[in-house]
């Protein structure tokens, strides 16, 4: 039994320390990412949710909700410190309703963004290297993990 209340233990103080390290490990990730500034105005009917980015990467949130822009593109484009475009990338708004709201969400790994400006075209220009649609899920990280030990 007393072997049995050992193993308990240890088990709890695995768990509690795995606790402990993601909430740490979120914390500092998430606290390196600074807001960017904005260029320009906004085209009507997109909301930013979330324009960050850290030194090597970035993640960008953005809400529509203007029918208008239906079958239009969004123009990203990143700048440096020194107004260079770093960046570009377009990304389909597809069909919209009346009173639909469409999120869009995506990521780059370009270093030293400091600014962006985005604009509504209607065809689709040569989007930069660097950006991805979905950011690493755990799970993802997981299987890589498992990948890289086993292969």
């Amino acid at each position: 039994m007393d072997r049995l209340k050992q193993f308990a233990k240890y088990a709890i103080w695995i768990i509690l320390f795995w606790i402990l390290s993601d909430i740490l490990i979120y914390t500092g990730i998430n606290s390196t990412y600074k807001n960017m500034e904005k260029r320009g105005q906004l085209p009507t009917g997109v909301q930013v949710v979330q324009m960050q980015s850290t030194k090597v990467n970035g993640r960008i949130k953005l809400n529509i909700s203007n029918p208008e822009l239906s079958g239009k593109y969004l123009k990203i484009d990143l700048y440096s410190a020194d107004e260079n475009i770093l960046g570009t990338q377009y990304i389909e708004i597809g069909n919209m309703s009346e009173s639909q709201t469409k999120n869009i969400e995506t990521y780059f790994k370009i270093s030293d963004i400091k600014s962006y400006e985005i604009s509504v075209v209607d065809e689709v220009g040569e989007t930069t290297t660097g950006f991805m649609d979905t950011a690493m899920t755990t799970m993802t990280v997981v299987v890589l993990v498992l990948k890289l030990l086993f292969v």
